[in-house]
């Protein structure tokens, strides 16, 4: 279980993390998994990306970050939706630019 360096009473929402370290060991990014209500996902999320944007900061990196998720195939239409308006709104709400791989 994580907090991500949080106190747990500061986030109600519990959420379990894994990072997949031993998973392409020598591979510059790894995975990790966040196990929760969607709640709890997003609120990991938003804090995991805090502490890459700090990481980022500090050491002077891109000001881009990127960021990878895993969505299981029965989630990526409704992602799209229809004539990839959904993707398109969260592009526009967000000033992002988001790949999907097919």
């Amino acid at each position: 279980a994580g907090s991500c360096g949080a106190s747990p009473s500061a986030h109600p929402a519990v959420f379990r993390i894994d990072v997949h370290r031993k998973e392409n060991a020598g591979a510059a990014e790894k995975a990790i998994s966040i196990h929760s209500t969607p709640e709890g996902c997003s609120a990991a999320c938003r804090m995991i990306l805090d502490i890459m944007h700090k990481e980022a900061k500090d050491t002077k990196t891109a000001d881009e970050v990127p960021l990878k998720i895993l969505a299981h195939n029965n989630f990526v239409g409704r992602l799209i939706g229809k004539e990839g308006r959904n993707l398109k709104k969260v592009e526009q709400d967000t000033e992002t630019k988001i790949t999907i791989s097919s």
